[in-house]
């Protein structure tokens, strides 16, 4: 059974389905509707805007419905302007209170209509469910506003443009953090608008962000996207560090690790280099695997339009991008029971704010995180009291 929820506000409980509405309960036999909502959570349901991949309504609408949702739009926005003109306070009204249930069912039954047609005409992602538990965490996230020191904020936008701009744009509030999870071509989170920028906060003003338990502690991937080309060629890589192993297997005759993590890196981001040769690193395997008619089809299934240049960069973004979310998502999920929580993600490292109580799950997070799906990723651990002043920790 297809359905629409009324109101995307926790408190305004309804749903549209089958000619009728629902405002007591949502029944067990509901299958399929637009958006993801956390209502809705555990529940076995399809999403069409995920079918989609999270282009806009309008967009997805086949020709002969889009006039109609047009139509019924412009109602809807109708009644709510009318309302806000009348002076109404709309975060004390359900918009089902204000729209005549007449044109909401109108609007709902043209949504059901187009939800029909997206599951009638495309397939059903590979990657749904990860794109569901993704949902839940960037909701998750978003509930806990990033904790701001003041103090330190306003001293540091004494010296520091960004920390003055950062400093006027909070203007003394603790922001959340607000992940798109469409924001990128690879599937790479991004944030919103009105978010705090956690994706580019800058490193010497990271003191400013507070855990609200005890402490932070973070994990990083270890040359994430170099393990994942590795995974997705030959299959292992090495449990150590990966610049490392480069030093001593590919990149003979360099004896200093950041010496060779800037030559290696300078022929791993650049696809035209034929500086390195090596059986762990053959482009061209990967692209003959993952790279076909114009679009990468990546192991967690992404397909992405992509030109010869690009190609490999997006399949290994995407796939290490991926990867990380996954093991982010069950951490958040293995998190739910405790008073500690995941705090923020940034593409491939994660930190939680943790409560001293909760440190005996430390080792058991780590070993999540690391056990991934395209093998075992080592990562580094770090802790502080605030996001700056971190310090390598490890339980070993």
């Amino acid at each position: 059974m297809i359905f629409q929820l009324l109101d995307d506000r926790s408190d305004c409980y309804g749903i549209y389905s089958n000619s009728q509405f629902i405002y007591d309960r949502i029944p067990d036999n509901i299958r399929g509707t637009w958006n993801w909502d956390v209502r809705l959570n555990n529940r076995n349901i399809d999403y069409a805007s995920i079918y989609c991949l999270g282009k806009p309504l309008s967009e997805v609408a086949p020709e002969n419905l889009r006039n109609r949702l047009e139509i019924r739009e412009g109602k809807i926005k109708s009644f709510v302007k009318t309302a806000i003109i009348s002076k109404i306070n709309m975060n004390e009204h359900c918009l089902f209170d204000i729209i005549p249930e007449q044109h909401l069912m109108h609007y709902c039954e043209i949504k059901n209509e187009i939800c029909q047609w997206v599951f009638d005409n495309y397939q059903k992602p590979k990657n749904h469910g990860l794109m569901v538990d993704m949902f839940q965490m960037a909701h998750d996230i978003s509930q806990k506003p990033v904790i701001i020191n003041q103090e330190a904020l306003k001293n540091a936008s004494k010296h520091d443009n960004k920390a003055k701009v950062l400093l006027s744009s909070l203007n003394g509030k603790n922001k959340p953090i607000l992940y798109d999870i469409w924001g990128s071509k690879t599937g790479r989170l991004t944030t919103k608008k009105g978010s705090f920028p956690i994706m580019n906060l800058k490193k010497e003003i990271a003191n400013c962000v507070v855990p609200k338990n005890d402490i932070f502690v973070s994990f990083d991937l270890n040359g994430a996207e170099i393990r994942t080309f590795i995974s997705l060629s030959t299959g292992t890589h090495p449990k150590g560090d990966i610049h490392l192993w480069n030093m001593q297997n590919i990149l003979k005759g360099v004896t200093e690790r950041d010496v060779a993590k800037k030559k290696f890196l300078a022929w791993f981001y650049n696809p035209n280099s034929d500086a390195i040769k090596s059986e762990h690193y053959d482009r061209n395997l990967l692209l003959e695997k993952y790279f076909n008619d114009g679009a990468v089809f990546t192991p967690f299934g992404r397909k992405i339009e992509a030109d010869d240049f690009h190609a490999l960069n997006y399949l290994l973004q995407s796939s290490s991008s991926d990867n990380c979310m996954k093991q982010a998502c069950k951490i958040n999920k293995f998190l739910q029971n405790t008073n500690s929580f995941l705090h923020s993600v940034v593409h491939d490292s994660i930190t939680i704010d943790l409560s001293f109580g909760d440190r005996h799950i430390l080792p058991q997070v780590q070993e999540i995180f690391e056990d991934t799906e395209l093998g075992w990723f080592k990562s580094s651990a770090t802790a502080g009291r605030n996001l700056r002043d971190m310090m390598e920790v490890s339980w070993l």
